[in-house]
């Protein structure tokens, strides 16, 4: 059945998108182009809504353990990709070059891990949510309430991080002020989860899944057919990689350009330790990851939420693959655009660059104004590819503008459709978020944290008011003054979110799957020491003020380049060691029946 709806929307969507070009070319205007696929995404809202709704318990927590590996292990893709993988990875290997894979990868790695360590044993205990394996293997509802707390925490960060993503979206391509735009896609994503819970985020996430892959895959296959005549943008990417060595190669003939400029994307990142740390930080937070977790719970059985851990994996070493694709293309359009010219003639030879708000820098330096260019880089300076700076965060948004301006005009229906797949992306990831905060409130605090012997209308009539509650909580969050300079770097933020969930909760599972002698001494020493090194470890590496004591003990140790995206490998590494040595110290036991499941003599 679902398969049968994805395949329908998929059709829907090409046929949608091929009436809208054939209506731009008779003469529909831009903004209506945006507008009818901006609607297209608000629809598929309401169509999730209203097709997954349903008052069965298990559909709020599990979607009714009805998922097939295919459609579910999409789902997972989206959420481990959200905003920050579809607006912030293709920029960040533009900027970074080799380096901008250590997010995308340590994602991929996170995904693999909980495949391994986590997610059957998940499925065979039988459990609603994540944490209620945690309450049911300790037997502690005070290690319940920390994990919850902690992982609130990871998937707060998270949230808020993905949805900051969309000030810049609707600035960029829409007059909605960013406020209004934020109500209307907290609501719009509310309002289903309210009616189907998990069943309705499972529905989200596979039709916004759709819109991410045109979105993604429509805007660079126009590019590629633009540049080479054909519409396969990874058989292109080779040609157009080699023909920009070729103008590097000529401009550094012409002293237009550094011989380091030859190499561009060959780059192996100068440091192994900020690397290898990276990966494993953020597979670690992946791997723990709530949302992640709760979603490989819905799928029939052990055996098919491990068929979707595979799926997910196939999706995404896909992205990973188109990621650099963008980059090479751009770089090419750039180098063959701008090399040579002089700075002084940037506003008649290059407009386009003054409509790029933010995130732009020349020689180095941030500019917005044509004195501020010419201040950049001196009187007459003439220009090589790599003066040209263009920030992660501002990459997708400003793409459009630098294809049109580099004289390849482009459709509006592939301009927008770029935006939609980016609204579409943190869909998605809110959805997951937002259901999963409320599956704490109502099952893992209220229900089990509190003991009460209410009935399960009452608990699923608590995940429909908690949504609401989350969403205006979030939109609070999002507008809260001292929150605001956190904003401009939301890719900071979600590492973070990982950290938590790398430094408090990965090590508790894994004791609670794998370390039969571990009980709630050494899962609660696991996460208090974790979760304690991870927050000090955020601290110095923010620089905030309240940790400078801290720093002065830690940066010794970490240096001045220790990556973020590391900051709860520590407190994992910590925590885990503690929990095992209290396990010998303060050994506990299992319940029989946990104990049980989770090495499979017993099905659920």
């Amino acid at each position: 059945m679902r398969l049968r709806v994805l395949n329908s929307f998929l059709l829907g969507t090409i046929i949608l998108l091929g009436i809208l070009g054939l209506l731009e070319r008779l003469g529909l205007s831009s903004d209506l182009v945006t507008r009818l696929l901006f609607a297209l995404l608000l629809v598929s809202l309401l169509f999730s809504g209203v097709r997954a709704r349903s008052v069965r318990t298990t559909d709020m927590f599990v979607d009714g353990y009805r998922m097939t590996p295919l459609p579910n292990g999409l789902s997972m893709a989206m959420i481990a990709t959200g905003a920050l993988g579809y607006s912030f990875w293709p920029g960040d290997i533009f900027a970074n070059q080799l380096s901008g894979f250590i997010v995308p990868l340590g994602v991929v790695g996170g995904i693999a891990l909980m495949g391994a360590l986590f997610v059957p044993f998940l499925r065979r205990a039988d459990v609603l949510t994540p944490m209620e394996l945690l309450q049911l293997r300790f037997n502690s509802r005070l290690l319940l309430f920390l994990a919850t707390c902690i992982s609130a925490v990871a998937i707060v960060c998270v949230l808020v991080g993905q949805i900051s993503f969309l000030f810049g979206l609707s600035a960029r391509f829409t007059t909605v002020p960013p406020n209004s735009a934020l109500i209307v896609i907290l609501v719009g994503i509310a309002l289903p989860l309210v009616l189907g819970g998990m069943r309705a985020a499972s529905w989200l996430q596979m039709t916004m899944a759709v819109l991410v892959g045109f979105g993604f895959l429509l805007f660079l296959a126009w590019i590629a057919f633009d540049l080479t005549g054909l519409p396969m943008p990874h058989l292109s990417a080779s040609d157009a990689w080699r023909a920009t060595r070729l103008l590097q190669e000529d401009a550094v003939v012409r002293d237009l350009a550094r011989p380091s400029d030859v190499n561009w994307l060959e780059f192996l990142p100068s440091d192994w330790r900020v690397v290898s740390l990276g990966m494993v930080g953020v597979a670690l937070g992946v791997s723990a990851f709530p949302p992640l977790l709760a979603r490989a719970q819905t799928t029939r059985t052990a055996k098919e939420s491990d068929a979707s851990i595979g799926w997910a994996l196939v999706f995404m070493l896909a992205l990973i693959c188109t990621l650099p694709v963008y980059a090479i293309f751009l770089k090419f359009q750039i180098t063959q655009s701008i090399t040579g010219i002089s700075v002084n003639a940037l506003a008649r030879e290059a407009p386009f660059l003054f409509s790029i708000t933010s995130g732009l820098s020349l020689c180095g330096i941030p500019v917005s104004t044509a004195q501020e260019f010419i201040s950049a880089c001196g009187e007459g300076h003439r220009l090589t590819a790599s003066d040209l700076q263009i920030a992660p965060m501002a990459f997708m948004t400003a793409l459009p503008d630098i294809i049109v301006g580099l004289g390849r005009p482009v459709p509006q229906t592939m301009a927008a459709m770029l935006a939609c797949g980016a609204l579409a992306a943190l869909v998605a990831v809110v959805s997951a978020c937002l259901i999963s905060l409320s599956h704490h409130i109502a099952l893992d605090l209220y229900a089990k944290f509190l003991g009460t012997s209410s009935p399960m209308s009452r608990i699923v009539f608590l995940v429909r008011l908690s949504v609401l509650l989350v969403a205006a909580g979030t939109y609070w969050l999002l507008t809260w003054p001292p929150l605001i300079p956190y904003l401009q770097h939301p890719e900071r933020l979600i590492l973070s979110g990982f950290a938590f969930a790398a430094g408090g909760l990965f090590p508790a599972y894994l004791l609670a799957i794998w370390v039969g002698r571990a009980g709630k001494v050494a899962a609660l020493g696991a996460m208090l020491v974790g979760t304690g090194i991870t927050v000090a470890m955020l601290g110095v590496l923010f620089g905030l003020d309240q940790f400078d004591s801290v720093s002065v003990i830690l940066l010794p140790l970490i240096g001045d380049t220790y990556p973020i995206a590391a900051a709860g490998l520590p407190g994992a590494i910590a925590g885990l060691a503690t929990g095992l040595i209290l396990a010998l110290l303060a050994p506990g036991r299992a319940p029989d029946i946990i104990s049980a499941r989770l090495s499979g003599q017993v099905e659920p």
